[in-house]
């Protein structure tokens, strides 16, 4: 078998992988629930609302500094200890409690997220101009230009 014999089947395998490649990945199930989820983040995803997101840390940040500080300082001018401040706490707002108790990993996870966002911003815009709903058609045009170009050249017979 000729080279330009063995590169058609090879674009001809190739060719009917991109066909049957969004039958395998269930495309046509996922793409339109990805066109979804675009669209659902688009308000979300951009640079002022991620610009305030930031803007919301910073905040919080601060809330988490004065609560550490607020506590020992509100204990001491009621006259008790800090823990019996936060014992007292925990009975009467325990929903407080266990915000305080939580703030350092929330403000960690808040961050994480909001640092991911800030990053991706740009990726999100440039995936968003994708034609999700249509995407797994584009694989099977492709795939069957491939196939019928590479069917016809390994059809045609060899001149000599």
């Amino acid at each position: 078998m000729s080279s330009s014999k063995v590169l058609s089947v090879i674009i001809f395998i190739v060719g009917l992988g991109l066909i049957i490649a969004p039958f395998g990945y269930k495309m046509f199930d996922r793409a339109p629930a990805g066109a979804t989820m675009m669209k659902a983040f688009e308000p979300v995803l951009t640079r002022p609302n991620v610009t305030k997101f930031q803007g919301h840390m910073r905040t919080f940040k601060g809330m988490q500094d004065g609560m550490n500080k607020m506590i020992p300082a509100l204990a001491q001018q009621m006259g008790m200890s800090t823990d019996a401040m936060n014992q007292m706490i925990s009975q009467q707002f325990p929903g407080i409690a266990k915000g305080i108790q939580q703030m350092d990993t929330m403000g960690k996870d808040f961050n994480t997220v909001i640092t991911v966002m800030n990053q991706n911003v740009d990726n999100f815009q440039k995936a968003d101009q994708l034609p999700m709903n249509t995407m797994p058609w584009f694989f099977i045009i492709a795939g069957g230009v491939l196939v019928v170009l590479s069917g016809a050249q390994l059809l045609i017979p060899a001149k000599k």
